[in-house]
């Protein structure tokens, strides 16, 4: 039996508020305008719910989009139609290529019985208007759009459970000016209940039969390898990849998304593979007899474009592990698809496959240390040359010395992404977030502060190159204000490096002027430092994790390394020429 909702009638914005409490969303991130303004005032009320006001509404996006890809649970981006659907699309579309659960609460400007004549803002879609959604539709798993104040509540409610449902994603709903005015109540239409009526729970559905299978061709396997995407991440399955890879005995590689799902440091780690990831994760791979790939797609950029010398289901078993049907078999034929909650499905091929392990021709730790051996990177002056500018592999030798083991490590688009994937091994506590699926600059830094709220026990280190800080310098008013305590790494070559290296001589618009990025977020209200000295930079590094405000570190970056250093020979041309 489940009761209504009311018993008495309550303003329709307050109704929303009260579904979103329902559902236990912890923030709000946006700025008033427009008609969402009522439902901001309507969160005066709602202390649960914190109101985190940005400056820009692509902010809003990208901390959301990381909060939903740390935690598995979406927030709120809410503001004004025209600013929601023209500024904050990048991080509706990382959601949305992503599988971050997000909710986007907007409205049209519309005016009331007078949108069909183009009113000022007007985004109806009418003549002489332009088409709210429309615009958000390219962006969102859906767009949901709401005429009557239940009708508004309802959405709300459905929007949720369609941003937690088969492949998370981002899900707005479009609020007509009519749906926020008013009072909903005991007769509504429709009918109201709790929002967690709406809700889906994890499901623990199994084709048992295919489970067996499965584990029947992994027992029998001499050389499996475990593919890890975000989908581990986005599912919270993290615990049960890592008891999965024990139990089997198997090496664990991940995809560009779902880094940090698996410590690379550990004996088992293999790394990231595909087109920029690393020749011991790439070797593993296409040497493998059986490869169990979970929570991933295994897109082109995964797969060297597909290249069979790396995935092959000519001569190799493929198990896939997936939540979303539609994925399952998209990219190559797999023998073992096996659809469902991640983990669940790890922890029953576990149990299905058994202590067996005696097919193994090693152990994964022994496997993961003869291919690192025989075709890891060595270790060249670049990354023991304590000199500025410096270089990158330097750098992240220098992180990977001293950012604490539980850090949430955060990238940009750009050089700065490739070098951190390629030569920088996540830790076991911590997390790594990168723009891999939209892949837009200015993601680091929003993606940060939303780490940062989605896990405030831990330490943030946001890494972005000078191009993509100075598309979210305006996050640090945000990060001051709202008081995340990050640390942002700047690695300042004065070029957006992937371009000017990837037109070479003929370079156009790649290059910057120099700036003082640290005396810029010292006025901001951060902590800042412009190194000047190797010294200057361990300190600095060091403080991560003991931060009461922001800190930028402003690091001086030779450009003698570039994108084409970290591409791997099964790569195709097109990775090898330019962006």
């Amino acid at each position: 039996m489940i009761a209504s909702r009311y018993d008495s009638p309550v303003h329709v914005t307050e109704a929303i508020v009260q579904a979103l409490a329902d559902a236990g969303v912890e923030y709000v991130f946006g700025m008033p305008g427009g008609y969402t303004g009522s439902i901001f005032e309507a969160l005066f009320e709602h202390p649960t719910i914190r109101v985190v006001q940005v400056r820009e509404e692509s902010i809003g996006s990208a901390m959301a989009e990381a909060y939903g890809r740390v935690t598995g649970k979406p927030v709120v981006v809410m503001g004004q139609g025209e600013w929601i659907a023209g500024n904050a699309g990048q991080g509706f579309l990382e959601a949305l290529l992503g599988a971050s659960p997000m909710l986007i609460l907007t409205e049209m400007s519309d005016n009331g019985p007078l949108s069909h004549h183009a009113p000022y803002q007007g985004g109806t879609g009418d003549y002489g208007s332009w088409d709210a959604i429309r615009a958000l539709e390219g962006v969102t798993k859906r767009v949901l759009t709401s005429h009557h104040p239940a009708q508004a509540v309802q959405q709300v409610q459905l929007a949720l459970k369609h941003a937690l449902t088969g492949q998370p994603g981002p899900v707005a709903v479009v609020f007509h000016g009519d749906a926020l005015r008013g009072t909903v109540g005991p007769d509504s239409q429709p009918r109201l209940y709790h929002t967690s009526a709406y809700l889906p729970g994890r499901s623990h559905a199994l084709d048992q039969a295919a489970v067996d299978a499965a584990a029947a061709a992994l027992r029998a396997a001499r050389r499996p390898v475990v593919i890890a995407g975000n989908g581990v991440r986005v599912g919270q399955a993290r615990a049960q990849l890592a008891a999965f890879a024990q139990a089997v005995d198997a090496p664990v590689a991940t995809t560009a998304s779902g880094k940090g799902v698996f410590p690379e440091t550990h004996p088992a780690g293999a790394g990231v593979m595909g087109t920029f990831g690393v020749p011991t994760a790439n070797h593993l791979i296409g040497d493998a007899d059986v490869i169990v790939a979970v929570g991933t797609k295994l897109g082109p950029v995964d797969t060297g474009d597909e290249n069979r010398a790396l995935i092959d289901p000519e001569r190799q078993v493929l198990i896939q592990l997936e939540l979303e049907p539609l994925n399952a078999s998209w990219t190559f034929p797999i023998e073992h698809a096996l659809v469902g909650d991640a983990a669940v499905l790890l922890d029953a091929l576990r149990a299905a496959h058994g202590p067996d392990v005696s097919a193994r021709e090693a152990t994964a730790a022994a496997r993961v240390a003869a291919v690192h051996e025989a075709h890891g990177e060595p270790v060249t002056d670049a990354f023991t040359a304590d000199v500025l500018p410096m270089m990158p592999q330097r750098l992240i030798t220098l992180l990977q010395e001293i950012v604490p083991d539980d850090t949430i490590v955060t990238c940009d688009a750009g050089e700065n992404r490739l070098f951190m994937m390629h030569w920088y091994r996540t830790k076991p506590g911590g997390d790594y977030l990168q723009p891999a699926a939209g892949g837009g600059m200015g993601y680091s830094v929003p993606a940060g502060m939303g780490a940062k709220l989605a896990r405030p026990d831990q330490p943030v280190l946001s890494v972005v190159g000078d191009g993509g800080f100075a598309m979210s310098l305006h996050a640090l008013m945000t990060a001051v204000q709202a008081k995340l305590p990050i640390t942002v790494l700047v690695l300042n070559n004065g070029a957006l490096g992937w371009v000017l290296h990837g037109m070479g001589p003929k370079a156009v618009g790649a290059s910057f002027d120099a700036f003082d990025y640290a005396a810029i977020a010292r006025a901001i209200g951060c902590e800042g430092t412009k190194v000047e000295s190797v010294e200057q930079l361990r300190d600095a590094l060091k403080l991560i994790g003991t931060l009461d405000r922001p800190h930028v570190i402003d690091v001086p970056m030779s450009l003698a390394v570039s994108f084409k250093d970290t591409v791997q020979p099964l790569a195709s041309e097109r990775w090898k020429r330019s962006e």
